[in-house]
């Protein structure tokens, strides 16, 4: 028994749990996870899935996950990156949840950054302009970003206050104020309240990047397998029969009698295809979201009607 078979079995008889107790709960097979415990790494699937095995046992076990892990690529020699099959308590790993996808259009987020920044500048101008006024109220802010005619009754009251003296009274500057009043308003505008929409980020997923299907075969069947867009194998099946196919990119099998064939993929049971004498079919296929199965062929139950002797 190799170190991490002994780890892994001590801590499960020292927690009174079967092999049956742990299947139940990680849906990993019994076989499987005594192959772990005796260290017969070569009736593991090789790669990503026996890995997944490895860590979600230990989780449920409560061990130390990474450390585990680094045992087994020691003594098995695999050293590629997990793929988590189920979390304990979970009945399936593949839930072929929907797609997340962003409502918001990335191109959309630039077409609004121009208009963004030309409001900025206006408010901030308009909270200058609020700012000169407040702190020198005899500042024209008219004459200073108005037009040019507008130097003129500065040069005319000029001449004027020259000339009349002797009315010094007559000299108030009453029409400034009027420009201010006519001004205010124009820190009113509360357009910052526009905030920049936040994204929320959204979390990015584990995904499965193999398929691995196991095929028992309970009542004697004709199935067809499909690997990567090649049969594996298309025949009549025995009872009691079972087979193991890996695929990288999808899988495919159709079967005449669907209560006969049980499946198992990446570990973890599906149970039979289907009814007896049941022609079913199904496919699934690896692609950037994870593992999504295929909608199944139309199904033709068979009924056999037996003939008299004779």
């Amino acid at each position: 028994m190799s170190e991490l078979g002994r780890l892994l079995y001590e801590t499960r008889t020292a927690k009174q749990l079967s092999l049956a107790d742990v299947e139940a709960v990680t849906r990993i097979r019994q076989r499987y996870l005594e192959a772990l415990e005796i260290g017969d790494y070569d009736s593991l699937p090789r790669g990503t899935v026996a890995r997944g095995f490895v860590r979600t046992y230990a989780a449920y076990l409560g061990l130390d996950v990474e450390g585990v892990l680094d045992l087994y690529s020691v003594e098995s020699g695999d050293t590629n990156p997990e793929t988590a099959i189920a979390e304990p308590g979970k009945p399936r790993l593949i839930d072929y949840r929907p797609l997340e996808v962003e409502l918001i259009d990335p191109l959309t987020r630039t077409r609004w950054l121009p208009w963004a920044v030309a409001l900025a500048f206006v408010v901030l101008l308009a909270l200058g302009g609020w700012w000169l006024l407040n702190r020198n109220p005899d500042f024209n802010l008219l004459a200073a970003f108005g037009p040019a005619a507008s130097v003129t009754p500065t040069s005319t009251a000029t001449q004027w206050v020259v000339t009349a003296t002797p009315k010094p009274a007559e000299t108030p500057t009453a029409p400034l104020p009027e420009p201010t009043s006519d001004l205010l308003p124009l820190p009113t505008p509360t357009v910052q309240a526009s905030a920049t929409p936040t994204l929320r980020p959204s979390a990015t997923p584990e995904f499965v990047s193999a398929l691995v299907l196991e095929v028992i075969v309970a009542q004697r069947s004709w199935v067809r397998i499909v690997v990567d867009g090649e049969v594996a194998e298309e025949g009549i099946l025995e009872a009691n029969a079972s087979r193991v196919y890996e695929a990288a990119d999808s899988i495919t099998i159709r079967t005449g009698n669907g209560g006969g064939v049980t499946l198992v993929l990446n570990g973890e049971d599906l149970g039979a295809m289907g009814n007896v004498g049941q022609v079913i079919e199904h496919t699934w296929v690896v692609n950037p979201e994870g593992v999504a199965e295929a909608a199944d062929q139309p199904n033709t139950t068979f009924t056999v009607t037996p003939t008299p002797a004779g």
